[in-house]
């Protein structure tokens, strides 16, 4: 309740802000609403080169989602948003969405640690254990202005982790925000209330610009059952979730001065609570007292300015901090008189420059250093009984408290024709990056990116791509104990993964209307950390560096506007194969598991602007899956690398109607969106780890109020 308060009492702080509000642009804000698809064909981005650069030519495959589909499709947190994409695959454990990218998921405690999430390029990762929580948690949904998703390599230019792919969240100025607005909603999943309220506010006045948003929920999904592996019949129909709940807080706030003489100051924070009972955990299922509570924190400060007509620069100072809630509670077998308690927390310093050199609207090389110490206490779980008694579990080292990297990167956007007047390769552009880290654990890495991108015609471009990346094994990859006997526990000697991918891409306009983009790709993964089951002289779950991966995929998206409609289709398909060795068999080759090899997603928005209001309908196919390992060992205890099962196909359909701005109180607007998740009930199932696997919810009702002042 203290927190439902905080959130409150941000939301009514617009009442005193209304001065700083008045200089908005509503002019921009309202064409950001209305984007077109020749908008969005040319909307700037600037994850992929870290500056400002049309979409059709930047050397990535990237997405984009806007704030008006965000909007008016009713989505309420990133990981939902994400999941509208081509190539993105987000499965959950009802405690956190588990993003899987291009046949490639993290697998067992992996809660999207395969992708560099990001706000405003900030990472935002819990950074014990790399993991993204990609829930309500993560930012207001408010606060974005829009989502950036690279899908593919990009260490040159981020370093670890930017593994798979990037999501870069960009946020609203206050510039950008046309009014500031409270939100309600009400939702039911399974037959239990949830709510939350969340506010935004923001403005500008003279040289200073800021905005604050605050969200917080209580979510409850209880009464889920868990579906037992093939042959098993360990859980029965009495054995339901009893606490499927959680309370995600969030509050962003960033605070922007500007002068044409001094350059841009930004001071922006992000504070991120992760509250919720777990049910469907490997070590603890259905013990109806797992509670996982943590927060998470970024403060930055950054300076950019524009030196001359050539140069410009950047610099920020961010310090992070992550550590568990004090409601936390780990409870692996329901006995009242013994639970777990784990230490862990770790504090982050980044320190990064940037120094670029425009030639001329296209010709650019930038030099950057960037210099990053995480302090870690590194994860212990510790036993306790009701007498008071507090026993280390086994496993585990104590391991080297700062994780120091050093990364230097140069990148080269280079168009032979601007720079040599040679007219010929006016409509080809090259870019190179090159990026050299060195980590006080895992020593040198060298990672780089070479892409070429040609411009057919105006509104038509092919793009080829070749990069490397890897992903850092976290802390507690690195030197955790074991929760339970035979639990997982940490492998000091672990090495980065590493990634090589090639990809192809063309997109643009088919007609007026039509938008596409189609790539293709192939990835080679060394390295691949694997959790070894228990077997031989093992007793414990332990990571090892002991498979590789070949992954090979096709993406394609095609967006239309026209009739008062707009439009998506995207269709993915992805094959790969995992080659490892195997205690029997010794070395083999076995399709991965985890992610579905076609992924279909599709929307619809019909604008009745004479009913002042917007239907909208989003479907997803989702083919077989293999299951986890860990649930394959339960299967086929012998042959369980080989003789394994898949979790059936799936069709969700989405279904929510939103109206325009309509005036229900005096001199103010409102807008009301009613939203019906899984609309025909489907039954459905993701992947498990511990000899079940994890309910999908049936048919969920949203009813969202924004009130705007």
């Amino acid at each position: 309740m203290r927190a439902l308060h905080w959130v409150v009492f941000l939301s009514l702080l617009f009442s005193f802000t209304k001065s700083f509000s008045q200089e908005t642009d509503s002019t921009i804000t309202t064409n950001l609403f209305e984007l077109s698809l020749d908008d969005l064909m040319n909307i700037e981005i600037v994850s992929a080169v870290r500056k400002n650069q049309n979409i059709i030519d930047a050397p990535s495959i990237i997405s984009v989602i806007t704030e008006k589909q965000i909007r008016e499709r009713g989505y309420m947190s990133v990981a939902e948003a994400l999941n509208s994409i081509a190539g993105v695959d987000v499965i959950t454990d009802h405690y956190q969405p588990n993003l899987g990218i291009r046949g490639i998921n993290g697998g067992l405690r992996s809660w999207s640690r395969l992708v560099k999430v990001m706000i405003d390029g900030q990472n935002i990762s819990f950074r014990s254990s790399s993991d993204n929580y990609l829930d309500a948690s993560l930012i207001p949904i408010e606060a974005i202005k829009r989502i950036e998703i690279i899908r593919g390599p990009n260490s040159a230019l981020y370093g670890k982790n930017a593994f798979l792919g990037v999501v870069n969240i960009i946020t609203k100025t206050g510039t950008e925000l046309e009014k500031e607005s409270v939100s309600q909603f009400y939702a039911n999943f399974n037959k239990n209330s949830s709510y939350g309220i969340s506010s935004i506010i923001g403005g500008k006045k003279d040289k200073f610009d800021f905005i604050l948003a605050s969200s917080y929920s209580q979510i409850n999904k209880s009464g889920l059952a868990p579906k037992n592996v093939p042959g098993s019949s360990i859980y029965g129909v009495s054995d339901v979730s009893n606490k499927t709940e959680s309370e995600p807080l969030s509050v962003f706030a960033k605070l922007t001065y500007n002068s044409e003489n001094l350059g841009k100051f930004i001071f922006d924070f992000n504070h991120q609570l992760i509250d919720s009972y777990v049910e469907f955990i490997d070590w603890g299922t259905l013990t109806h007292n797992n509670r996982l509570s943590a927060f998470n924190n970024y403060e930055r400060l950054l300076y950019s300015n524009d030196l001359s007509e050539y140069f410009s620069t950047v610099f920020s100072i961010s310090h992070s901090s992550g550590r568990p809630n004090k409601k936390e509670v780990l409870d692996t077998d329901s006995d009242p008189t013994e639970w777990i308690e784990r230490e862990y927390k770790y504090s982050g310093y980044d320190l990064s420059g940037n120094l670029s050199f425009n030639f001329d609207e296209i010709n650019n090389l930038s030099l950057g250093v960037d210099f990053t110490s995480d302090i870690h206490d590194h994860q212990k779980y510790y036993t306790v009984n009701n007498s008071g008694l507090k026993t280390l579990n086994p496993g585990g080292t104590n391991g080297v408290r700062n994780f120091d990297n050093l990364g230097i990167y140069l990148q080269m956007i280079f168009n032979a024709a601007s720079f040599f007047d040679i007219e010929y390769l006016k409509n080809l552009t090259l870019t190179a990056g090159y990026r050299f880290d060195y980590h006080n654990i895992y020593g040198d890495v060298l990672t780089y990116r070479l892409a070429a991108v040609y411009n057919i015609f105006e509104n038509l471009s092919t793009k080829i791509m070749y990069g490397t990346s890897f992903n850092a094994p976290s802390s507690v990859q690195l030197y955790t104990n074991s929760i339970s006997p035979g639990g997982i526990v940490g492998n000091p000697d672990l090495k980065p993964e590493r990634a090589k991918t090639l990809e192809w891409a063309l997109m643009g306009k088919i007609i007026k209307d039509v938008n596409f983009s189609t790539s293709l790709f192939y990835t080679q993964i060394d390295n691949k950390i694997e959790y070894l089951l228990p077997y031989g002289q093992i007793s414990n779950i332990t990571a090892e560096n002991v498979s590789s991966i070949s992954s090979a995929g096709i993406e394609a998206e095609l967006n239309a506007s026209m009739y008062n409609n707009t439009a998506y289709i995207n269709y993915s398909y992805q094959k790969s194969i995992l080659n490892k060795t195997d205690p029997i068999l010794e070395n083999i080759q076995i399709n991965t598991a985890l992610y579905p090899n076609q992924i279909i997603k599709f929307g619809d928005i019909v604008h009745l602007k004479k009913l002042y209001s917007n239907i909208n309908i989003e479907g997803k196919y989702i083919s077989s899956r293999i299951a986890s390992d860990q649930n394959n060992f339960v299967y086929d205890p012998i042959n369980y690398s080989t003789s394994r099962y898949e979790l059936d196909p799936y069709f969700i359909l989405d279904l929510s109607i939103s109206s325009s701005e309509l005036e229900i109180f005096k001199k103010s607007t409102s807008r009301i969106c009613l939203k019906v998740q899984n609309l025909l009930n489907t039954s459905f199932y993701y992947p498990g780890f511990s000899n079940y696997d994890i309910p999908g919810l049936g048919r969920t009702y949203y009813v969202r109020l924004t009130q705007y002042f």
